[in-house]
């Protein structure tokens, strides 16, 4: 049996889930904050004067061929760059929750004296929140309206002469 952690990415692909979980996760941070918006009335975003930002979850984790067959550690920061470069949204799965709708922004990777047969480093996921699908209600603010046309008129010859004349140009 292979060694892996308890948290893994999943995502769904062309109706296939694919689970990755890594030999080890050394820590996991969870960025769940909110904007004040003291400038702005109450909106269906924005509840007593703030705005939810996007969850940020942060794994440091480790990988190794030990346990593994040779090339696993490869493999697996490959997988992660696939997962980064194609955009899809995953499911970041760990003891503390689960978050949906997550997209991988970054990657660091090391491979150091410490783990010269894998590398360890770190996976910033941010999730991606629907925009708000209520369209805004009229707001009174002025707006452009075209109120008829006007024919224009064609400056030829003696006229576009007379014109410059008048423009002080000869």
């Amino acid at each position: 049996m292979n060694a892996h952690s308890k948290a893994y990415v999943s995502f769904d692909h062309n109706g296939k889930t694919y689970k990755y979980y890594f030999t080890g996760v050394t820590s996991i941070e969870h960025s769940l904050t909110v904007n004040l918006e003291k400038d702005s009335s109450q909106g269906s975003d924005i509840v007593n004067g703030a705005r939810n930002k996007p969850n940020q979850i942060t794994l440091s984790v480790i990988e190794t061929d030990a346990e593994h067959t040779s090339g696993w550690a490869a493999d697996m920061l490959e997988a992660m760059d696939a997962v980064k470069r194609g955009r899809y949204l995953c499911k970041i799965v760990t003891s503390m929750g689960t978050y949906k709708n997550m997209l991988l922004t970054g990657i660091t990777a090391t491979q150091d004296e410490e783990n010269q047969c894998g590398w360890s480093g770190t996976l910033v996921f941010i999730e991606c929140l629907s925009p708000d699908k209520k369209k805004k209600k009229k707001n009174n603010s002025s707006s452009k309206k075209n109120t008829g046309s006007t024919g224009s008129r064609k400056v030829t010859g003696s006229a576009f002469q007379q014109l410059l004349q008048r423009a002080g140009i000869k």
